[in-house]
């Protein structure tokens, strides 16, 4: 699943520790309403199709390890880490890794244009 903003995407880590999604919160605000009623998941996310799973798992989990350099008055974002996205894919075991590669660094370089 993607999600068509940063804002469905982001997390919430509450001070006992618990970590949620924003989507989760909707969906629980919605269950616990009187009469309950089902969140307009159909508005904010988008199912992906099965050969994307992968780089949109990898991607979630490695774009925030960016390269930056200062450029005398601030950080520039150069890149994302390939050691990070090629980790990630060790650990997840990837079968398709160069094609997984591929798809995540051009999902960042798409997302940063933006």
């Amino acid at each position: 699943m993607r999600f068509m903003d940063d804002q469905s995407a982001s997390r919430m880590e509450f001070e006992d520790g618990t970590v949620i999604t924003k989507c989760e919160r909707c969906q629980q605000i919605y269950a616990e309403r009187t009469p309950p009623g089902d969140p307009p998941c159909e508005t904010c996310r988008v199912d992906l199709m099965q050969e994307n799973v992968d780089t949109a798992k990898i991607f979630g989990i490695v774009r925030g390890q960016v390269l930056t350099r200062h450029n005398g008055q601030m950080d520039v974002i150069m890149g994302l880490n390939h050691l990070a996205v090629w980790a990630a894919i060790d650990a997840y075991g990837v079968k398709d890794r160069t094609k997984t590669f591929e798809r995540v660094i051009s999902c960042f370089e798409a997302m940063r244009k933006k």
